[in-house]
């Protein structure tokens, strides 16, 4: 069987003539050979005392009848020409391994029945309604059983086609995604999330009402609602922050269904981020509310980093730093953001006061290596 490497392997001696593409050997060679010719050049009268000498130049990787190394081509494309030569650019092919046997899909892949999808009355065009057809069709789960170069040629094809769509400026593109999501019949948490992606950021006013909906509203699959949350902050940063807070200020359990707390933290940064709106106030109330998942307060206390400056987040690192409730990892990201948002003289000041009194052997031993390693 032939591989794409052997394509790059080098050629027989009795063809001399006929420079090898490139081998993995070459650039290693080029440089023993520079370094042969740096030793030549210092010369030398056989008695070990050093005597200026012509200075020896190393062949080049050409004159030697090697490959070009890399640097000489990078070199050579930037001063000669803007791109490289056919032979070398870089294909899906070179970068995926060739298929062995044929691709079959899964038996839970479904047929993708276009009228359904995208009823022809749709104000859409015929192009706009096929690439995302296409879409379907290409996102169809494989069969199990096959060899993973066929699920990771399928994944990266994939990946390169929303992002290419997702860059789009025809809206119709956006107006095609929104109708495959609402219209598919199955429940596919990965090609749902890429069609409120391609939706999302084409056709953000037509997304927004349905990404509200999707995001707050019960009735609708787990995995759908937490994709509208992961694109409703591009999209409508307001309508983060007034549905939110209901989940990330609540004091008490949960009384319904909605996306893990983990996921409105991430929303609501992004939010500030797309916003200009200051996140300190809203992480700080999550690093420190009980009632909150774990890794929701976790991600809260990784954000105040960025924000040591600000009163109100050092405090809250500071408590958090000494809090008692038994969870040591919190204790310990608090540890992490002090010392990599502080100054350093004030970060080892704080963290030898809290070792000293620490009554937790793990983690004074924790303090300890991370005084030992960071505050000499």
């Amino acid at each position: 069987m032939t591989t794409a490497r052997s394509r790059s392997t080098r050629q027989p001696a009795s063809r001399p003539a006929d420079a090898p593409r490139a081998t993995s050997h070459a650039p290693s060679i080029a440089f023993a050979l520079t370094a042969l010719g740096w030793v030549a050049s210092c010369g030398g009268s056989g008695d070990g005392t050093a005597r200026p000498g012509p200075a020896a130049t190393a062949p080049s990787p050409e004159e030697a009848g090697l490959a070009p190394s890399l640097e000489g081509l990078d070199q050579g494309m930037r001063r000669d020409n803007p791109l490289p030569p056919p032979e070398l650019l870089i294909t899906d092919d070179d970068i995926m391994e060739p298929l062995v046997g044929t691709p079959t899909l899964s038996e839970a892949a479904i047929e993708i029945v276009d009228d359904e999808i995208l009823p022809p009355d749709l104000n859409i065009s015929a192009d706009a309604r096929e690439e995302i057809l296409d879409l379907l069709r290409a996102m169809q789960p494989l069969k199990e059983s096959l060899t993973s170069d066929h699920h990771d040629r399928q994944y990266i094809l994939n990946r390169r086609r929303v992002e290419r769509l997702e860059r789009e400026d025809r809206l119709d593109i956006g107006w095609a995604a929104l109708h495959a999501f609402t219209n598919y019949p199955e429940r596919n948490a990965v090609l749902k999330n890429r069609l409120l992606r391609i939706g999302a950021r084409v056709s953000p006013d037509e997304a927004r009402n349905l990404l509200v909906e999707l995001t707050f509203n019960y009735g609708y699959p787990i995995e759908d609602r937490t994709s509208a949350l992961e694109f409703l902050p591009e999209v409508d940063p307001a309508a983060v922050f007034e549905g939110a807070p209901a989940i990330l200020e609540r004091e008490g359990r949960r009384t319904r269904t909605a996306p893990e707390d983990e996921f409105f933290v991430a929303a609501w940064l992004k939010a500030c981020e797309v916003s200009g709106d200051d996140p300190v106030p809203m992480m700080s109330s999550v690093a420190t509310n009980f009632a909150l998942d774990p890794v929701a307060r976790y991600s809260a206390v990784e954000a105040l980093q960025a924000h040591a400056d600000v009163p109100l987040a050092r405090a809250t690192l500071e408590q958090v730093l000494v809090e008692s409730t038994g969870d040591g990892y919190i204790r310990r990201k608090a540890a992490q953001s002090i010392l990599g948002g502080y100054s350093r003289e004030e970060a080892c000041s704080i963290l030898t006061q809290v070792r000293s009194r620490e009554a937790d052997v793990n983690f004074a031993r924790f303090l300890d290596d991370m005084v030992q390693t960071n505050c000499r």
